[in-house]
């Protein structure tokens, strides 16, 4: 006979034969949990659903050098041509000649 079982069958019910071998002195769950699987990384902090873009602006909200660094380097490229013809492209304008 040939046999053609998934590996989540054949893990679930090598789970199940050894809950049956439980004995009172290996018996017991976690919080309620016969089973835990981690499926997180723990070594990395929880990743936000707006990714890097939403860590960048809390981090520009929330520290002041960051936010003061940030800004005197807005005020710099708005000086230079390609941050003239940036904010004129981003206000609808001609182009600067």
């Amino acid at each position: 006979m040939n046999f053609n079982y998934s590996d989540s069958n054949v893990r679930q019910g090598r789970d199940n034969q050894n809950r049956t071998r439980e004995t009172p002195s290996t018996f017991a769950t976690s919080s309620g949990a016969e089973d835990i699987r981690q499926t997180t990384a723990l070594d990395k902090p929880a990743q936000r659903m707006a990714g890097q873009v939403g860590n960048r602006l809390l981090e520009y909200m929330n520290d002041p050098e960051e936010n003061s660094r940030t800004e005197e380097w807005m005020k710099m490229f708005e000086l230079s041509n390609e941050g003239k013809e940036f904010n004129q492209a981003k206000i609808g304008g001609a182009p600067l000649e």
